[in-house]
């Protein structure tokens, strides 16, 4: 069962989807989305950042998104560590200060939006006294095999009229699911590139 503070880190689409295809997480697993788990007197949601906002979500709709061909979801569930539990209360308000803050389309570390990693990283960080928790990296648009950039990410750009932002700070959900501080609880459907 789901905890509050618990992260989702969910797959949407196939493998070839372009955030999948530039990155793997847990054990392989390509997962391209994430939130957390609220659990209140109302039930149990996911706070995320989901076109066209960030917003909290009823978790059957959340994971009713990450379904494959079977209908069945499929997500990596982790927990943070003891020692770092007590930073779920203040991310979790920081997070619900950002209801409404538009859904970041460039993945772009500037704050005017949000894209779901980005809102995870702020979060913790804000909980942490301002210091980083969740680090950004040197984001990567590339195939990790041919190492050139994904024509998809190519196109993708060109369509906001600008270059792929490829080595510029920022996070993904699956660099976030290998987190040391973190315990995976669950693993739930044939999730992709997983090795148990």
């Amino acid at each position: 069962m789901f905890e509050h503070g618990d992260l989702l880190f969910t797959q949407l689409g196939d493998a070839n989807n372009a955030i999948s295809a530039v990155t793997e997480g847990y054990r392989g697993a390509r997962v391209n989305h994430m939130g957390i788990v609220l659990v209140n007197n109302k039930g149990t949601f996911v706070l995320e950042t989901f076109p066209p906002e960030v917003r909290v979500t009823q978790v059957d709709v959340h994971l009713k998104r990450s379904e494959d061909v079977t209908k069945k979801p499929r997500y990596v569930c982790a927990r943070l560590k003891t020692p770092y539990k007590n930073l779920i209360p203040m991310a979790v308000e920081y997070g619900l200060s950002c209801r409404n803050v538009p859904y970041d389309k460039l993945y772009l570390t500037d704050e005017s939006a949000l894209y779901c990693s980005e809102l995870v990283v702020d979060m913790f960080r804000a909980a942490n006294g301002g210091s980083e928790f969740f680090l950004e990296n040197p984001m990567s648009f590339r195939d990790p095999l041919t190492r050139e950039i994904l024509p998809a990410w190519t196109s993708y750009y060109q369509y906001f009229g600008m270059s792929v932002p490829d080595g510029e700070p920022g996070s993904n959900p699956g660099d976030i699911s290998k987190d040391s501080r973190l315990k995976v609880v669950q693993v739930v459907g044939n999730v992709t590139g997983y090795r148990p």
